[in-house]
């Protein structure tokens, strides 16, 4: 496809808009055709400062990626639609632009260089504490970003959460509110209650085809098959990369050496005799160390001598021994000695903090795998790492040939995939993977594919597989006949009725006498479904409240709230550190909010 373009761009009305380009640099500069290109016409005006479409556009993508990172496959497709993304997009423009506004007439700023520091210490951008620049640019580029779009919108995201730190840290929680929030928390409650059963209502509940017909006639709008589409898509996976990248032998050797960094370098097992030059001389400390070794030749243990003559307290006892020691692990020169013995050699040596008299227990070295079992899995792995960021260097290729054709066979062709075909499936999605793909849910039913004919813009899948969509069919919701939902309505009036019946039950039972309660005494805040009903009732003033309530299940609940005590437990000061912070957090934030509503509202807005 690319190659088309290519060879049909030596045609006349290619040189027209050639000439047309080199007229307008040399009358009116780069920036005349740059803007021509990229100027949109403006969506919002806040306090003069202009809002176009391209950005409203960007904002609304970024949101839509944002939602699909955080959520994934569980996200709600609705949440994806154009018109609400780009509504959204919008309002969080015009609140940044007065967010900014203020921080500007407050004479706030921002360095390049806090904006560097900020990046530069992000986690999301680190890989084994250190700042990773691929790690960086495949982060803002899955957001839509350029790098220098993104700083930009970094250092407005540092100016404007200056003012609402200032905000927050100016709370405070005072300690009776703490002591509301204890009590509260606290509270014991002792009430009756009496449940009644839906289910068994329902049972007991019978309804005639004239009730079921005038139902579905009353609710027809209610029994509708929904909107569906079938779509035709191609998924480009990072494995279809495979052949388009290679792995070189220096780049095997560095991972391999990278694998088997990890492991434990060769130990050494040894015991010393450590004779301390701190309170002695050294002439006095060489001559108990050859006291010590001729102890040795005679016989005596080494175990033994170490108890008597050493002056490292933490081994003596222990026959002078160190266990399993690495390289570099100990003195300079007690390290050179003891990694150059044999096994069961004694050596002596001055270190730092004396004279050693070394022997060397045990050697042992790591079960390194060698390169040539690793090399296939190694192999692999680069393979796929490759893979990946070809895909992603591909991303706008993708794009490209999605938007020049209005058929799939060229991204097919080029990537050599197949043109697949979905079942249908509504807006709440389908059965597989691509189709209950939330953003692929938003992509179908999108203007673009579904009422221009539009192929999709590329959708990411995964972190390894993009797909882009077409539309093959495209079915409008109809009326479901009342014979097709006889089964669905018999259900519905049937359970209406009996809600209808238990509700006369349980306002009955309010009065009666042979209401059959069962009590709750001191009950706790939270402590089950029902006394968190009960805690929702007001407070008895004399006479007991006694109120009906929905269970979760759909039975009822006639709750009589009888009294409220202020409960015995002591509230622990690690709690009341956890309300104060609740407090602050929750006060902290509502003034935010308050000063962003007061500055939106007096600021001049035009859409």
């Amino acid at each position: 496809m690319l190659q088309d373009i290519r060879d049909k761009s030596q045609g006349i009305v290619v040189k027209i808009i050639v000439g047309f380009i080199v007229v307008t640099f040399a009358l009116f500069g780069v920036d005349a055709l740059v803007n021509s290109f990229i100027s949109s016409d403006s969506v919002a005006k806040v306090d003069g400062v202009e809002i176009t479409r391209t950005q409203m556009l960007q904002g609304a993508e970024t949101q839509r990626r944002q939602l699909i990172s955080m959520m994934g496959g569980q996200v709600n497709p609705a949440l994806l639609e154009d018109n609400l993304l780009q509504r959204r997009a919008l309002e969080e423009l015009v609140q940044r632009v007065v967010l900014a506004n203020q921080a500007k007439g407050l004479g706030l700023g921002v360095s390049d260089a806090q904006v560097d520091a900020y990046l530069l210490q992000a986690e999301q951008f680190q890989v084994d504490g250190q700042f990773d620049q691929n790690t960086y640019l495949n982060f803002i580029r899955s957001l839509g970003f350029t790098p220098l779009a993104f700083k930009e919108r970094i250092k407005q995201d540092v100016l404007i959460q200056q003012p609402r730190n200032a905000i927050s840290g100016s709370e405070f929680v005072l300690p009776y509110q703490v002591d509301s929030v204890s009590k509260l928390q606290s509270q014991e409650r002792t009430y009756d209650y009496v449940s009644f059963s839906l289910a068994d209502e329902s049972e007991n509940t019978s309804v005639s085809d004239d009730e079921l017909k005038a139902y579905y006639d009353a609710n027809k709008e209610s029994f509708k098959t929904p909107e569906q589409v079938k779509v035709n898509y191609v998924v480009i996976s990072s494995s279809d990369f495979y052949s388009k990248v290679n792995v070189t032998d220096a780049e095997l050797q560095d991972a391999y050496q990278a694998s088997i960094s990890s492991f434990v370098q060769e130990e050494r097992s040894a015991s010393h005799i450590l004779i301390d030059t701190a309170d002695r001389s050294d002439k006095n400390a060489e001559s108990r160390l050859e006291e010590i070794q001729a102890k040795l030749k005679s016989g005596e243990d080494f175990a033994d001598l170490a108890a008597e003559y050493s002056d490292d307290i933490g081994s003596k006892n222990d026959g002078g021994n160190l266990g399993y020691v690495e390289k570099g692990t100990i003195d300079q020169a007690f390290d050179d000695a003891l990694f150059s013995m044999k096994k069961g050699e004694l050596k002596s040596v001055k270190s730092g903090f004396g004279y050693h008299l070394i022997k060397l227990n045990d050697i042992t070295k790591p079960d390194v795998p060698t390169f040539a079992s690793k090399e296939a899995e190694l192999k692999q792995g680069l393979l796929e790492a490759k893979a990946v960021d070809a895909l992603l260097t591909a991303h706008e290729d993708i794009t490209d040939l999605a938007y020049a054709s209005d058929k799939l066979d060229f991204i097919a062709k080029e990537y050599g995939v197949d043109v697949l075909q979905s079942a249908y499936f509504g807006r709440d999605g389908g059965s597989d993977e691509v189709t209950s793909n939330a953003a692929v849910i938003a992509a179908a039913f999108g203007n673009a594919v579904l009422e221009d004919g539009q192929n999709s813009n590329l959708i990411e899948l995964n972190d390894d597989q993009v797909a882009v969509l077409h539309l093959n069919d495209h079915k409008q919701e109809a009326f479901q006949s009342y014979e097709d939902t006889k089964e669905q309505v018999a259900s519905i009036v049937v359970q209406n009725k009996a809600v209808v019946s238990l509700r006369v039950k349980v306002d009955a039972a309010k009065s009666a006498r042979a209401t059959e309660w069962s009590s709750v005494e001191g009950a706790k805040r939270g402590q089950d479904e029902m006394t968190s009903l009960a805690f929702s009732l007001p407070h008895p003033n004399g006479d007991p409240v006694i109120e009906v309530k929905g269970l979760s299940n759909g039975d009822l609940a006639l709750i009589r709230l009888n009294k409220i005590d202020a409960g015995s437990e002591l509230v622990s000061d690690d709690q009341k550190l956890v309300y104060e912070r609740y407090l602050n957090q929750t006060q902290a934030s509502l003034s935010t909010q308050g000063q962003q509503d007061f500055l939106k509202n007096k600021a001049e807005i035009e859409r």
